[in-house]
C-alpha cells in the first residue's frame, strides 16, 4: 500500500524518511500552508527506516572524520520536487503524487575492497531478502561493483522486475523490518498517482522517468531518486508549472558509510497546481454513456456557451493512467498501441470525422447569411437530385414535398440542401464555416489536438486545378466529402450559433495556482471571434433545431430530457469507412434553447456493417448525460436557472405551424420571399466567472 502525496506534506516527509531531517514547523521558513484542493483520504507518511543512514551527532567526531580520513566524501545531491496536481474546476484530483518504499542496498566499506566480498555480502542480503517475501530479485553482478566503486555512500534499489522499481507494500514492509540493520534498507520516493484512474485519461495525460539515475561516479547535483516529466496530455503541456524546483542537500559520509552531518542548502519546491475547467461529474456521466452505448468508440463534449470552458471532453475507449506508473512494458504499451478500439486516441480533439448532417446547421446559416434564401423560401424535398452526371439522394426513399429551412433542418432533408447548397454557392458555405471555427484548432493546450480540414475554393484549384462546384459541392452542403470536423470543433460552433453575437475562446485550464493558492497564471475568459448572425438568419435555424427534438417527426427526439429544457439540437449519420462499412452517428446542439448555458456535441462510431443514425445512437447518450446532470445539479446551477427563467427564443413555428411539423410540407412551393419578421434572440447572460475562491474552495 502507498501513501497519498499532498503538497503540505511533500518534500517534508520525502526529506524526513530519506535523511531523518526534522519537518519544518508552520512557523519556519519553507513552511507550506495547507492547500485546499479537495484530495483523497491520506494516510500519516511512514516512519523513517531504523537503517535509513544513521543520523549521527553533526558535531560528533565530525571535525576528525572529515580531516583524517581519506575515503570520507561530502555529497552535494539533488532532491527532486514533486509535482503539482492536476484537479477539476471544484478541486477534485485528477493527477496527485504517493509516497512508495523500494528495498535497497545500503553497501559498508570493505578492506580489502575485492570483488568476491563485495558480492558475497550483496547476494546474501538479497537473497535473505528474497526469502522473506517470496520474490525472485537480484541484480547483476557487474552493477553491484561499479556501484560499489562509484556510488556505495548511496542506496542501490533491487525490488526491480522488468527493469522497473517495484514498491513494497505495507505488509512487505513489516515482514522485511527485521532484516533493516546494515545492509538492508527502505528507500523512499514518490510516484505519481492518479485517483481517477481512467477519468479524463487523454486530457490529463501521464508521466515518464525523465532519465535513468547515474551510474558512475557521483557528480554534485545528482538526484536522490528518479526523476518525472509528462508525456503526454496536460502533463505534458504544463509540465514546466507541474514540475517544481529540486532542492539541494549536502551530506558528508563517513569511509564505513555512515552519515555524518547533513545540511539543506534548499528544499524542494513542490510544483504548481493545474486547475482546469473541467467537471468530474460532467466527464463521468459523459464516459459512463459512452462505455455502455458506445463501445466500439465514440466521443462526448460540453461546453459552457458563454465562457468557452470545456466541463467534459470525454473519449471512449479510454485507458488506466495508473498502468504508466511507474513505467509500461514495451509489450503493454505495444498491446495498446495496437489495439483496434485504439483506447490511446483521443477522438473529442484528435479525431477527424465527416461532420454529417451536423454541417447543415451551417450551409442554412450560409444560405440565409448570403441572402440568395430567406426563411420563407421553399424547395421540393425529392428522393434524389440529379447533378452533372449522377443521383444524389436523400436518406428518405419517399419525397416529402416543399420544405422551408425550419422543415429542412428538422427532417434533415438531404434534397433541399443540395439544391440550396448549389445556389449559394461555395465561397458563402466555406466562409460561413470558417467563421463559426472549422478548419483550424479550437486552441486546446494540447499539443495532439487536430484542426480537422475545410477545403475551399482556393484549395481546390490548386491541388486539383478547379474549384468546389457541381457534386462535391453537394456533398459538403451535407457535411461528407473532404470536410472533416473533431467533436470539440462541432461543440464549438454549436456554442457560437447558441449565443449568436460571439465565439467564446475554448478555454481547458482556468489558472495555476502556487501552494499559497497564488494564482500565478490566469486563462481568463476571452472571445476568439465576433459571429454576428442577425436575427432572420439565426432565428429560423433555432426552431428548426428546436423542432428536431421537440417537433413532430423530428429525426432528434430521442434527446429528450424534460419538459422544463427545450433542446435545440441536430442529428448526422456519415458514411465514414465504407470498405468496412462503418458508418457515423453524430448529435450536437444546445440547451436549454430558449437561454443556452451549454453547447454539446455527441460522436458515435458503428461497427461493420451496423445499421445506425444520429437520432438513434447519439441523441439518447444526450438525453442520458443531462438528465444527471439534471437532477443531481445544486439550485445555483446555471442550466437550472436558465430553465426556470421565461422563455426568450422565438415562437415555435410560423403561420400556425407544428415546428415546421406536418403541415408545412403541404405549402405552395416559392423560391425568394422576404424573410419574416423574427423576434430578438436569447440575450446574452452575464456569466461573469464566479470567485475563483468560493467555486473552487467553497470559501
Amino acid at each position: 500500500m502507498a501513501f497519498l502525496l499532498t503538497p503540505q506534506n511533500a518534500f517534508a516527509g520525502l526529506v524526513l524518511t530519506l535523511f531523518g531531517l526534522n519537518a519544518p514547523s508552520s512557523g519556519q521558513e519553507g513552511g507550506e500552508k495547507k492547500v485546499s484542493l479537495r484530495a483523497e483520504p491520506v494516510q500519516d507518511l511512514p516512519e523513517a527506516s531504523p537503517a535509513a543512514m544513521p543520523k549521527a551527532d553533526p558535531k560528533k567526531d565530525l571535525v576528525a572524520s572529515w580531516k583524517t580520513q581519506s575515503e570520507a566524501r561530502t555529497l552535494t545531491l539533488s532532491i527532486p520536487p514533486p509535482r503539482g496536481q492536476i484537479v477539476d474546476r471544484n478541486g477534485i484530483p485528477f493527477a496527485q503524487n504517493r509516497v512508495v518504499q523500494y528495498l535497497a542496498l545500503n553497501l559498508p566499506q570493505f578492506d580489502p575492497p575485492t570483488p568476491e566480498r563485495i558480492l558475497q555480502f550483496a547476494h546474501s542480503k538479497i537473497a535473505s531478502a528474497n526469502r522473506i517475501l517470496g520474490k525472485n530479485w537480484n541484480l547483476p553482478d557487474d552493477k553491484l561493483l561499479m556501484h560499489y566503486q562509484h556510488r556505495r555512500w548511496l542506496p542501490l534499489v533491487f525490488s526491480i522486475e522488468g527493469g522497473m522499481n517495484v514498491e513494497l507494500t505495507l505488509e512487505e514492509q513489516e515482514k522485511i523490518k527485521p532484516l533493516l540493520s546494515d545492509g538492508l534498507f527502505l528507500q523512499a520516493s514518490y510516484l505519481r498517482h492518479y485517483p481517477k484512474e481512467g477519468t479524463a485519461c487523454h486530457i490529463i495525460g501521464y508521466v515518464g522517468k525523465t532519465r535513468p539515475l547515474p551510474v558512475g561516479p557521483i557528480s554534485d547535483g545528482d538526484p536522490i531518486f528518479e526523476e518525472q516529466d509528462g508525456r503526454l496530455g496536460l502533463e505534458s503541456s504544463f509540465d514546466a508549472d507541474l514540475k517544481g524546483t529540486p532542492g539541494k542537500i549536502n551530506i558528508l559520509f563517513s569511509p564505513e558509510g555512515k552519515q555524518l552531518s547533513e545540511e539543506m542548502l534548499s528544499r524542494p519546491v513542490p510544483g504548481h497546481n493545474v486547475v482546469t475547467t473541467l467537471d468530474f461529474d460532467f466527464q463521468n456521466y459523459a464516459e459512463s454513456a459512452l462505455a455502455e452505448h458506445a463501445r466500439n468508440g465514440g466521443a462526448m463534449v460540453i461546453m459552457d456557451v458563454a465562457t468557452g470552458d470545456v466541463l467534459a471532453m470525454a473519449s471512449n475507449p479510454g485507458f488506466n493512467l495508473n498502468d504508466f506508473v511507474p513505467g509500461i512494458s514495451a509489450t503493454e504499451f505495444e498491446e495498446l498501441n495496437t489495439n483496434p478500439r485504439l483506447p490511446l486516441y483521443g477522438r473529442a480533439f484528435q479525431g477527424g470525422y465527416p461532420p454529417a448532417s451536423t454541417f447543415k446547421i451551417v450551409s442554412a446559416l450560409a444560405a440565409l447569411d448570403s441572402g440568395k434564401i430567406t426563411a420563407k423560401s421553399y424547395f421540393d424535398c425529392d428522393s434524389s437530385y440529379f447533378i452533372d452526371t449522377r443521383y444524389f439522394h436523400n436518406h428518405s426513399k419517399n419525397g416529402e414535398g416543399p420544405m422551408n429551412v425550419v422543415t429542412a433542418i428538422k427532417r434533415s432533408c438531404n434534397t433541399w440542401f443540395y439544391q440550396v447548397g448549389l445556389l449559394t454557392g461555395a465561397d458563402p458555405l466555406t466562409n460561413m464555416a470558417a467563421r463559426l471555427g472549422f478548419g483550424e484548432k479550437t486552441g486546446l493546450p494540447l499539443k495532439a489536438e487536430s484542426a480537422g480540414f475545410l477545403p475551399t475554393n482556393a484549395y481546390m484549384i490548386q491541388r486539383y486545378g478547379h474549384k468546389i462546384v457541381g457534386g462535391d459541392l453537394a456533398n459538403m452542403c451535407i457535411g461528407q466529402g473532404k470536410v472533416l470536423a473533431t467533436p470539440i470543433q462541432v461543440c464549438q460552433s454549436m456554442a457560437a450559433v447558441a449565443d449568436g453575437k460571439n465565439m467564446a475562446q475554448v478555454r481547458l485550464v482556468k489558472q495555476v495556482q502556487d501552494l499559497n493558492d497564488r494564482v500565478v497564471q490566469a486563462f481568463p475568459v476571452q472571445t476568439r471571434k465576433r459571429i454576428d448572425l442577425k436575427d432572420e438568419i439565426r432565428s429560423p435555424v433555432v426552431k428548426g433545431m428546436i423542432a428536431v427534438v421537440h417537433g413532430s417527426s423530428g429525426t432528434g427526439s430521442e434527446a429528450y430530457v424534460n419538459k422544463s429544457i427545450r433542446i435545440a439540437g441536430k442529428t448526422g449519420t456519415a458514411q465514414w469507412k465504407p470498405d468496412k462499412e462503418q458508418n457515423l452517428a453524430w448529435f450536437t446542439g444546445f440547451l436549454p434553447a430558449d437561454n443556452p448555458v451549454y453547447a454539446f456535441a455527441v460522436l458515435y462510431e458503428g461497427r461493420p456493417g451496423e445499421n445506425i443514425s444520429g437520432g438513434k445512437k447519439a441523441a439518447p447518450i444526450v438525453s442520458e448525460v443531462f438528465t444527471k446532470i439534471y437532477r443531481n445539479a445544486p439550485a445555483e446551477d446555471p442550466l437550472l436557472l436558465a430553465a426556470k427563467a421565461p422563455p426568450k427564443a422565438l415562437p415555435v413555428g410560423e403561420e400556425g405551424e407544428d415546428e415546421g411539423g406536418e403541415d408545412s410540407s403541404r405549402k405552395t412551393k416559392t423560391k425568394k420571399a422576404e424573410p419574416a419578421e423574427a423576434p430578438p434572440p436569447p440575450p446574452e447572460e452575464n456569466k461573469g466567472p464566479k470567485s475563483f475562491f468560493r467555486r473552487l474552495f467553497g470559501r
